[in-house]
């Protein structure tokens, strides 16, 4: 009887049918992520700003250095200069800067090895093109597959961490970096959006100047009449120019936001200026209309 043992063989993959080949593993630090880079980019940078206006503040006073908008400006240059080397110097050759060293965060060549000097220098002043872009250079860490910055890009850079954190340690990044961008944008806005430009410090003036003459009428209307009134028509009589009250009122003051409140010993009269977010104003009585009896100041 014949042998019918059959050995079986694996069949040849069919054509688009091969197998997928598992991806190699990560080797090496992990990229660096945008929390506790941004910490560490505070506690680098942020003695710089704080040394920049002491150091400004100490020349002015030992009278080595004028005080004036240009000063000013060529000493906040020498200072983001000193800020620029010491990026440079401190992320290049294998060093590391103070924020990345409590962090432990290195900076690194998109191929892993040290960053040379020059690239460093580059990175640095790179951290203004970042800037530059409303900060969006910056939060390009948090979208990119490597998590790198523009000013990374732009150097052939990468951050990496060199020691993975606990949850503790993750959750007190995670609470600093959002807390201080809270703290930082709401400086941008009130420094910029919500800051009061020349023209609306004016108006604001002019609208205080207007209601002013009104506590001095009042004043007048007072030493007359042995108290003060709420009625803006007898203020207005006592110049002789009712028009020229009611033009002034119309031009430094939003209309039906005037309001002059009086029991007759005190005043208060408030309004709005006409500037865009309609900024009240303000002017209280200072003397109390004499009792009944006696004599007005």
């Amino acid at each position: 009887m014949e042998n019918n043992n059959f050995e079986f063989k694996p069949l040849p993959p069919l054509p688009g049918q091969e197998e997928e080949q598992p991806e190699a593993a990560f080797e090496g630090p992990v990229p660096a992520g945008f929390n506790e880079r941004f910490v560490a980019y505070l506690i680098d940078g942020l003695p710089f700003v704080l040394l920049t206006y002491a150091t400004l503040n100490i020349a002015v006073k030992a009278g080595v250095l004028a005080y004036t908008t240009g000063n000013e400006w060529l000493w906040k240059f020498l200072w983001m200069g000193l800020y620029v080397i010491y990026q440079a110097v401190f992320s290049s050759g294998g060093r590391v800067t103070l924020g990345k060293w409590l962090l432990n965060l290195r900076v690194r060549a998109a191929d892993g090895g040290d960053l040379p000097f020059g690239k460093a220098l580059v990175r640095a002043l790179s951290y203004f093109l970042s800037s530059a872009t409303l900060n969006l250079g910056y939060l390009m860490a948090l979208v990119t597959r490597d998590k790198r910055a523009l000013h990374d890009f732009t150097a052939g850079s990468r951050v990496v961490s060199i020691k993975e954190r606990g949850d503790l340690g993750d959750g007190i990044v995670l609470a600093i970096s959002w807390g201080m961008m809270v703290i930082l944008f709401g400086t941008y806005l009130n420094n910029t959006l919500l800051k009061l430009s020349p023209s609306e410090k004016k108006q604001i003036i002019a609208a205080h100047r207007t209601i002013s003459k009104l506590g001095t009428l009042e004043v007048l209307y007072m030493r007359q009449n042995g108290q003060y009134t709420h009625e803006l028509a007898k203020l207005a009589d006592l110049t002789g120019n009712v028009n020229a009250v009611r033009a002034e009122l119309f031009k430094t003051i939003e209309p039906n936001t005037l309001v002059i409140a009086s029991n007759g010993r005190k005043f208060k009269i408030t309004a709005k200026a006409r500037n865009w977010r309609h900024t009240e104003v303000q002017v209280l009585s200072k003397v109390d209309a004499p009792k009944s009896g006696e004599l007005a100041p």
